[in-house]
């Protein structure tokens, strides 16, 4: 890889998310597609961000079974009453 490559490659990855995401000008989507065009890794890292941010994407959309629910659900009572229950810190008044 040459200098210049790595410089490319580096500046890419810095923008990769913003890229992913859709929030990058199209200026800077054209060079960073151009430049995953002929670098190899640079194009298979933009391919598997995208297919892990899909699949995030997805498993927020898949139900959750009713016995994590209510676990969850118990959990977050008790960090609640946990919370209500705690005296606030020195110099701090506890919120209404």
């Amino acid at each position: 890889m040459t200098r210049a490559s790595s410089t490319s490659c580096r500046l890419l990855l810095e923008r990769l998310s913003a890229y992913i995401d859709g929030d990058l000008p199209a200026p800077a989507c054209r060079r960073i597609e151009g430049h995953a065009r002929h670098c190899r890794r640079c194009s298979t890292v933009i391919e598997e961000l995208r297919r892990t941010t899909g699949l995030c994407r997805r498993a927020g959309e898949a139900p959750l079974p009713a016995s994590v629910r209510k676990v969850a659900r118990e959990r977050i009572r008790r960090l609640m009453k946990a919370e209500t229950n705690r005296p606030p810190a020195p110099g701090r008044r506890k919120r209404r």
